[in-house]
């Protein structure tokens, strides 16, 4: 349930490229804050408009801010949340507009600013919470260069297709010579360094890529090979791998021949490949796979919770929720143990608190449907419940 309903229309076929992309939805089943640097602030819907409670279930934003529907996004960064779809409208927590200034496209905020656009065609900088430039515009916008919000201190940069990082004053404090990469996490950030080749991206959705941009496909091009840099663009180690993702609580999960471990920030082997997958550590466990089961483990790499589920998540707020669409969701502690009674609808991870989940679905007639969701807490008690119907 990690992402969603997911709907492929077309798929794209490797070889025939430039790269093709595949028409494609998807989203996330329920919604919740994503982003671990998001503010706990939940959003519920109510007559077709969007409000936020706290983590006390009181209503700190009355629903009057438009649904443009889905799953993702709509979170609260730095006290604010981006009401116009990317189009540079803000709201502070008490739903009004911090400033007036008009932008042709602004983002969320993360570390105290937000990717913004003034004009249309123009170039990209970084406002701060007051709706100033506090990194100019000076990033251009086109298929070989694009900018990324602030993560781990700095922000990744494509210029002319290849890749950097910029500190808060804009300064590069690696310049784009990387042949792609991503966000930095505890002081590393997984890149690409050899090409060309083809990266397989793990959101669905997402096309395969060339790296680098405009790099001809041939049946000899390899898939990508993946490393890690620290701040100052160091190479952490001299082994690649087939898949890595970021660290987490020092340790980062890399794929090496279809076996998945998890490498310390010596750039050593902590935990020796040997699962079909896993996932980043979180409330000090990792999520695995092996025989097509789920079980979490400690940082020695032993069973905490030995493969035994078909759907899992990762533990936050020491919960992690179990279970599919078809027979319903439940949330179990550390001992592997139900941590209270009852299945839902659907459920999300817990964040900073609560977790949002849905209770029921009742019919209206004539198409049309009542849902009813509530937020709970990890005592598994409602802090909160709303109806919303979908026609």
């Amino acid at each position: 349930m990690k992402y969603l309903r997911w709907t492929v229309a077309v798929l794209a076929v490797l070889l025939s490229l430039a790269v093709s992309s595949p028409t494609c939805e998807w989203d996330y089943l329920i919604w919740i804050p994503r982003s671990l640097t998001a503010d706990p602030l939940y959003r519920f819907v109510r007559e077709g408009k969007v409000g936020y409670i706290d983590d006390t279930g009181r209503i700190v934003v009355p629903p009057t801010i438009e649904f443009y529907g889905g799953n993702s996004g709509g979170e609260f960064h730095d006290g604010l949340l981006e009401i116009g779809a990317s189009d540079g409208e803000y709201v502070d927590r008490t739903g009004r507009k911090p400033f007036h200034r008009k932008f042709e496209r602004g983002w969320d905020f993360s570390e105290g600013l937000a990717v913004a656009m003034e004009t249309e065609d123009g170039k990209w900088g970084y406002i701060d919470t007051k709706g100033e430039f506090a990194i100019s515009p000076r990033f251009n916008s086109s298929p070989t260069d694009y900018v990324w919000p602030f993560e781990g201190g700095f922000a990744k940069i494509e210029v002319a297709g290849k890749f950097g990082y910029i500190d808060h004053s804009g300064n590069f404090i690696i310049p784009p010579t990387l042949l792609d990469g991503d966000s930095f996490h505890e002081g590393f950030a997984r890149v690409v360094v050899d090409g060309p080749c083809i990266e397989m991206q793990r959101l669905p959705c997402s096309a395969p890529k060339i790296v680098p941009p405009g790099g001809q496909v041939q049946p000899s091009t390899a898939s990508c090979k993946y490393g890690f840099v620290d701040t100052s663009g160091k190479i952490l180690s001299e082994l690649r791998f087939d898949q890595a993702l970021f660290f987490s609580q020092g340790l980062a999960p890399v794929e090496i021949g279809k076996l998945w471990g998890y490498l310390d920030t010596s750039g050593r082997f902590a935990i020796s490949p040997r699962f079909e997958k896993a996932e980043p550590f979180s409330d000090g466990l990792g999520l695995v796979s092996e025989n097509g089961l789920s079980g979490f483990i400690d940082r020695d790499g032993s069973y905490v919770i030995q493969p035994q589920f078909k759907n899992a998540e990762s533990f936050a707020g020491g919960l992690a929720v179990i279970g599919d669409e078809g027979s319903g969701y439940f949330y179990i502690n550390k001992s592997g143990q139900r941590a209270f009674s009852g299945k839902f609808l659907l459920a999300s991870s817990f964040f900073k608190g609560l977790a949002h989940v849905k209770l029921r679905e009742t019919s209206l007639g004539e198409d049309s449907l009542e849902e009813t969701f509530a937020y709970i807490n990890s005592a598994g008690e409602r802090v909160f419940t709303y109806r919303y119907k979908v026609d």
